[in-house]
Protein backbone atom coordinates (compact mmCIF):
# COMPACT_ATOMS: atom_id res chain seq x y z
CA UNK A 1 0.00 0.00 0.00
CA UNK A 2 1.53 3.12 -1.01
CA UNK A 3 0.85 6.47 1.40
CA UNK A 4 0.80 9.01 -0.07
CA UNK A 5 2.44 12.24 1.18
CA UNK A 6 0.51 15.57 1.49
CA UNK A 7 1.17 18.74 -0.80
CA UNK A 8 4.69 18.91 -1.74
CA UNK A 9 6.75 21.29 -4.02
CA UNK A 10 7.93 18.49 -6.56
CA UNK A 11 11.02 20.16 -8.00
CA UNK A 12 13.32 16.81 -8.11
CA UNK A 13 15.89 15.47 -10.20
CA UNK A 14 16.25 14.74 -13.80
CA UNK A 15 12.99 15.11 -14.30
CA UNK A 16 8.30 17.01 -15.25
CA UNK A 17 5.12 19.96 -18.03
CA UNK A 18 2.44 21.59 -19.84
CA UNK A 19 1.21 20.08 -23.19
CA UNK A 20 2.95 21.88 -26.29
CA UNK A 21 6.42 22.32 -27.23
CA UNK A 22 7.53 25.49 -26.20
CA UNK A 23 11.45 26.53 -27.71
CA UNK A 24 13.89 27.63 -25.00
CA UNK A 25 17.55 29.10 -26.32
CA UNK A 26 20.50 27.14 -24.82
CA UNK A 27 23.46 29.11 -26.58
CA UNK A 28 23.22 28.65 -30.29
CA UNK A 29 20.42 25.39 -29.46
CA UNK A 30 16.91 25.30 -29.57
CA UNK A 31 15.47 22.97 -26.63
CA UNK A 32 12.32 21.34 -27.19
CA UNK A 33 10.19 19.89 -24.60
CA UNK A 34 6.44 18.98 -24.85
CA UNK A 35 4.39 16.53 -23.40
CA UNK A 36 2.91 13.02 -24.98
CA UNK A 37 -0.06 11.58 -24.41
CA UNK A 38 1.24 9.16 -22.22
CA UNK A 39 2.41 11.83 -19.67
CA UNK A 40 6.37 11.54 -20.47
CA UNK A 41 8.01 14.69 -20.62
CA UNK A 42 10.38 14.91 -23.61
CA UNK A 43 13.01 17.19 -24.00
CA UNK A 44 15.52 17.69 -27.62
CA UNK A 45 17.87 19.61 -28.82
CA UNK A 46 20.61 19.26 -31.58
CA UNK A 47 24.05 19.74 -31.21
CA UNK A 48 27.13 20.77 -33.05
CA UNK A 49 28.69 17.42 -31.63
CA UNK A 50 29.63 13.95 -32.81
CA UNK A 51 27.41 11.15 -31.41
CA UNK A 52 30.25 9.70 -29.39
CA UNK A 53 31.14 12.27 -28.16
CA UNK A 54 27.64 13.63 -26.76
CA UNK A 55 27.56 9.50 -25.79
CA UNK A 56 30.76 9.69 -23.83
CA UNK A 57 29.51 12.56 -21.80
CA UNK A 58 26.53 11.39 -20.82
CA UNK A 59 28.11 7.73 -19.95
CA UNK A 60 28.38 8.17 -16.26
CA UNK A 61 25.06 7.89 -14.54
CA UNK A 62 26.83 10.16 -11.57
CA UNK A 63 27.89 12.92 -14.81
CA UNK A 64 24.67 12.94 -16.26
CA UNK A 65 22.47 13.41 -12.91
CA UNK A 66 24.46 16.14 -12.08
CA UNK A 67 23.39 17.82 -14.87
CA UNK A 68 19.90 18.04 -13.31
CA UNK A 69 19.59 21.11 -10.77
CA UNK A 70 17.50 18.94 -9.02
CA UNK A 71 19.90 16.15 -7.71
CA UNK A 72 21.18 16.41 -4.55
CA UNK A 73 23.41 13.45 -4.52
CA UNK A 74 24.54 10.73 -6.59
CA UNK A 75 26.51 7.49 -6.42
CA UNK A 76 26.71 4.51 -9.19
CA UNK A 77 28.24 1.20 -8.66
CA UNK A 78 28.96 -1.05 -11.80
CA UNK A 79 26.41 -3.88 -12.25
CA UNK A 80 27.43 -5.95 -14.78
CA UNK A 81 27.06 -3.77 -18.80
CA UNK A 82 24.49 -1.55 -16.38
CA UNK A 83 25.21 1.07 -13.27
CA UNK A 84 23.07 0.67 -9.70
CA UNK A 85 22.41 4.43 -8.92
CA UNK A 86 21.32 5.40 -5.62
CA UNK A 87 19.99 8.95 -6.04
CA UNK A 88 18.43 12.16 -3.80
CA UNK A 89 16.69 14.72 -5.82
CA UNK A 90 14.62 17.93 -4.46
CA UNK A 91 11.81 17.79 -2.30
CA UNK A 92 10.37 20.59 -0.02
CA UNK A 93 10.96 19.09 2.94
CA UNK A 94 14.08 16.65 2.25
CA UNK A 95 15.43 15.17 -0.25
CA UNK A 96 13.89 12.28 -2.26
CA UNK A 97 15.71 8.70 -2.35
CA UNK A 98 15.49 5.97 -5.27
CA UNK A 99 17.87 3.51 -6.44
CA UNK A 100 17.97 2.61 -10.52
CA UNK A 101 19.52 0.70 -13.05
CA UNK A 102 20.98 2.40 -15.64
CA UNK A 103 22.07 0.75 -18.94
CA UNK A 104 23.15 1.46 -22.20
CA UNK A 105 20.91 1.23 -25.47
CA UNK A 106 22.08 1.16 -28.82
CA UNK A 107 21.13 4.50 -29.08
CA UNK A 108 21.66 6.01 -26.03
CA UNK A 109 20.64 4.95 -21.99
CA UNK A 110 17.66 3.65 -20.34
CA UNK A 111 17.15 4.03 -16.32
CA UNK A 112 14.53 2.21 -14.46
CA UNK A 113 13.06 2.49 -11.04
CA UNK A 114 14.45 -0.10 -8.60
CA UNK A 115 12.71 0.85 -5.43
CA UNK A 116 11.74 3.87 -3.51
CA UNK A 117 9.18 5.04 -1.41
CA UNK A 118 9.01 8.57 -2.78
CA UNK A 119 8.15 7.46 -6.00
CA UNK A 120 5.77 5.00 -7.85
CA UNK A 121 7.09 5.78 -11.16
CA UNK A 122 10.33 7.00 -12.59
CA UNK A 123 11.59 5.59 -15.95
CA UNK A 124 14.18 7.67 -18.45
CA UNK A 125 15.80 7.55 -21.93
CA UNK A 126 18.94 8.85 -23.89
CA UNK A 127 18.21 8.46 -27.12
CA UNK A 128 20.76 9.98 -29.49
CA UNK A 129 20.31 10.26 -33.42
CA UNK A 130 23.61 11.11 -35.64
CA UNK A 131 23.05 13.86 -38.00
CA UNK A 132 25.74 13.82 -39.90
CA UNK A 133 27.64 17.31 -40.39
CA UNK A 134 25.01 19.22 -38.43
CA UNK A 135 25.68 17.07 -35.23
CA UNK A 136 23.28 14.97 -33.28
CA UNK A 137 19.78 15.24 -31.83
CA UNK A 138 19.88 14.43 -27.86
CA UNK A 139 16.48 13.52 -26.58
CA UNK A 140 15.88 12.90 -23.03
CA UNK A 141 11.81 11.08 -22.05
CA UNK A 142 11.11 10.57 -18.63
CA UNK A 143 7.92 9.48 -16.87
CA UNK A 144 8.19 10.24 -13.14
CA UNK A 145 5.86 10.16 -10.76
CA UNK A 146 6.52 11.15 -7.38
CA UNK A 147 4.48 9.52 -4.42
CA UNK A 148 2.73 12.97 -3.56
CA UNK A 149 -0.92 14.28 -3.57
CA UNK A 150 -0.26 17.01 -6.12
CA UNK A 151 -1.96 17.25 -9.38
CA UNK A 152 0.02 15.39 -12.02
CA UNK A 153 -0.56 18.46 -14.14
CA UNK A 154 1.95 20.24 -11.96
CA UNK A 155 4.46 17.49 -12.01
CA UNK A 156 4.06 17.61 -15.55
CA UNK A 157 4.80 21.23 -15.47
CA UNK A 158 8.20 20.99 -13.14
CA UNK A 159 9.38 18.05 -14.93
CA UNK A 160 9.30 20.29 -17.86
CA UNK A 161 10.86 23.06 -16.54
CA UNK A 162 13.54 21.25 -14.61
CA UNK A 163 14.27 19.20 -18.45
CA UNK A 164 14.27 22.10 -20.02
CA UNK A 165 17.38 23.45 -17.37
CA UNK A 166 19.27 19.64 -17.78
CA UNK A 167 19.24 19.96 -21.67
CA UNK A 168 20.94 23.52 -21.00
CA UNK A 169 23.60 22.06 -18.50
CA UNK A 170 24.50 19.50 -21.17
CA UNK A 171 24.68 21.76 -24.29
CA UNK A 172 27.16 23.80 -21.68
CA UNK A 173 28.90 21.00 -20.95
CA UNK A 174 29.60 19.78 -24.28
CA UNK A 175 30.83 23.37 -25.17
CA UNK A 176 33.03 23.73 -22.46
Amino acid sequence: MHVKRPFVAVSFGLLLALTGARPAAAGDSKISTRVTPKGEVVASVKVAKSIKEVREALASAERSHNLAPTTVSVSATPDGKCEKVKLQVRGLLSPFQLETRRCPTASGYLETLVGSTDFVEYRNEWALKDLGAEGTLVTFKTRTMPNVQVPESLILTETKRVLGRLMKNLVGALEG
